[in-house]
């Protein structure tokens, strides 16, 4: 039963669950409403705006921001998902670190780690002539040797729903993928509405390139 704040317990591995279910105490006259992918509302039924229930944040061990959504599944029943399986979009779908709870995160950025070091020393200096003596030679490969390909590149399917198109355009560009046919709800137009709904599951596994319809909605 929600009642004024809610969580969900830490997340250890790729198999643990990812939705959360709660019952909303309504008093009279009140209902749910869906706002945006991440808030549900509650209003009275002459439209006046009781409170707001939005989705719990989270981040995985190194900090990066896991995504959440928070959806209205029954008349007063909130569901809030922690779409930890699908790996991190701003890292190209790269799968998160372990363990992960609620609390703001981050996307990372372009950092990286730099080591100053001084003057090589004498056995430093004996390493990298033999290393630059060893690169000079020629070795022939061996018959036998086999050579692994590199991995294929396939399409992973990112989370959409709650993005403008051309945000959607961009997240399926990065993760491999590309835009399927567009469907417009009524009163939506490409240029203003969001994804409401998405024809391929977050997390999906597809050949590079393979299209993803979507549904757009109008804002508001």
């Amino acid at each position: 039963m929600y009642g004024g704040s809610f969580g969900f317990p830490t997340i250890s591995s790729v198999v643990a669950p990812e939705a959360y279910s709660w019952r909303v105490d309504l008093g009279a006259r009140q209902e749910l409403r869906q706002v945006s992918p991440t808030e549900v509302q509650v209003v009275y039924t002459d439209g006046t705006e009781s409170f707001a229930i939005t989705a719990e944040k989270a981040h995985d061990a190194d900090g990066a921001r896991v995504p959440t959504t928070l959806e209205m599944t029954g008349e007063d029943e909130i569901t809030l998902t922690v779409h930890h399986r699908a790996g991190n979009p701003a890292a190209g779908g790269a799968p998160f670190d372990y363990p992960i709870t609620a609390g703001e995160g981050w996307e990372g950025g372009p950092f990286q780690t730099v080591i100053v070091k001084g003057p090589p020393d004498e056995t430093e200096l004996r390493e990298i002539s033999e290393r630059e003596r060893m690169e000079r030679m020629i070795i022939e490969p061996s018959p036998a040797a086999q050579v692994e390909p590199p991995p294929a590149v396939t399409c992973k399917v990112p989370l959409l729903r709650g993005y403008s198109l051309r945000g959607a355009k961009n997240r399926l560009r990065v993760a491999h993928c590309g835009i399927g046919a567009i469907h417009l709800a009524a009163g939506a137009t490409a240029g203003k509405g969001t994804v409401v709904r998405q024809f391929h599951p977050a997390g999906t596994e597809l050949e590079a390139g393979a299209p993803v319809a979507v549904k757009l909605g109008s804002r508001g």
